[in-house]
């Protein structure tokens, strides 16, 4: 058996907009380009390419539309104030996305700088409508499928055939970006007992489409998100689709913050939660200081469950210091209230969190450098000419 075709940025098919094109209705937040790229089982992977954005088609038996055979990142491209396109740790997108297919079964054995290289020509096309203001961005949603039949009795669990496509659209997240600007600013959250989001040795910890859709019932009319509890003690996990931190003053002296650990798999091991404890960390251990000033030294993160009653008790006692949800979408946001078993608990606001939030967005927008190469700067790309390989003909 010949080997599977690996996925070849070089091979890109780019189809220009038509001097003709016309944005549809409704449409006008969202990019104008998109990235499509086939798989087979048997040949691997196909040609990439670059066109308008336009719907997608799949029989009526294709395994995402009959169990749910999907999953996605979120990612995001910035404009520096000199017009530079930056993308933040795309690598870990990436990672994550073959840790979620390979949970679904989907293809996952791609070069990660040769879809880097993909997304950078995509990126660059949209440029023009890349915003550069404080709070704002390019969203990117790469998504994998299956397309094959994926009704009744198979095989095996693996996917015959799936697409990756990328499409894009404008300032996701932008309306909570002000909630971490000071007192009276955060969100508020609806404790939800009702609904399940994960459970251990469930798919909590991985992006999948089903993850999300199932749950969005549960949201109640004036609260930005559902807070999700799991147990009988009431532990509390993710907030919507974020990560969540409690900042805690310990009985030491030190200030924790605290966010529930990996290891059961229920919450998704985002890639800003991930970023903010190697910065708290290695700014605790004193590897390297915090990027902006003002962050104390007796800090440290804690991987641990924390419970409702447990942050209730905390509030009365005074050593609750502070709460805020972390994500690609919202950056950091405060938690200024919980609903819960029929009570209101008001969390107080703390300045430390907007450090975290304009430190995170300091690094995206290439304002600050952290030392790591998290912030990646996309190539400009001159499309005039031809660009990769003619289009392949594909014949049923």
């Amino acid at each position: 058996m010949s080997p599977l075709a690996p996925l070849k940025a070089s091979s890109l098919y780019f189809t220009p907009l038509p001097p003709s094109h016309v944005v549809p209705a409704g449409k006008e937040s969202h990019g104008r380009y998109m990235l499509t790229i086939p798989w087979n089982r048997v040949s691997g992977w196909g040609q990439p390419k670059i066109a308008a954005r336009q719907e997608l088609s799949f029989d009526p038996l294709a395994g995402v539309l009959q169990y749910a055979v999907t999953c996605f990142e979120g990612m995001k491209c910035y404009k520096t104030d000199n017009g530079d396109l930056r993308l933040f740790r795309p690598d870990k997108n990436f990672d994550r996305l073959k840790r979620s297919a390979a949970r679904l079964g989907l293809p996952h054995d791609w070069d990660n700088d040769e879809l880097l290289e993909l997304f950078a020509k995509l990126v660059a096309l949209e440029a023009p409508i890349v915003p550069d203001t404080d709070g704002s961005s390019l969203y990117l949603r790469p998504t994998l499928l299956e397309t094959s039949e994926g009704f009744g009795i198979k095989d095996d669990a693996f996917a015959a055939e799936a697409l990756l496509y990328v499409a894009t659209t404008l300032n996701l997240g932008k309306g909570l970006y002000p909630s971490s600007d000071g007192e009276g600013k955060g969100i508020k959250l609806d404790a939800c007992k009702e609904f399940i989001r994960a459970w251990p040795g469930g798919t909590g910890s991985y992006k999948l489409g089903a993850n999300y859709g199932t749950v969005n019932i549960s949201k109640k009319p004036g609260y930005a998100m559902s807070l999700w509890l799991h147990g009988k003690e009431d532990f509390i996990s993710e907030a919507g689709a974020m990560n969540v931190f409690i900042i805690k003053q310990a009985e030491d002296g030190f200030l924790e913050f605290i966010t529930m650990s990996l290891d059961g798999g229920i919450v998704l091991p985002g890639v800003t939660r991930f970023s903010l404890i190697q910065l708290l960390t290695e700014h605790a251990e004193g590897k390297k200081d915090f990027p902006l000033e003002g962050m104390p030294k007796n800090v440290r993160v804690v991987e641990r469950d924390i419970s409702m009653p447990e942050i209730i008790s905390s509030l009365e006692n005074g050593t609750l210091k502070g709460m805020f949800g972390c994500g690609t979408g919202v950056v950091v946001v405060t938690v200024g209230e919980i609903q819960y078993q029929g009570q209101t608990y008001t969390i107080p606001a703390n300045p430390l969190i907007k450090l975290l939030r304009d430190t995170i967005t300091g690094i995206q927008r290439g304002k600050i450098d952290e030392g790591r190469g998290w912030s990646f700067k996309v190539p400009e790309w001159d499309v005039e000419g031809k660009e990769g390989q003619d289009e392949e003909k594909v014949v049923a």
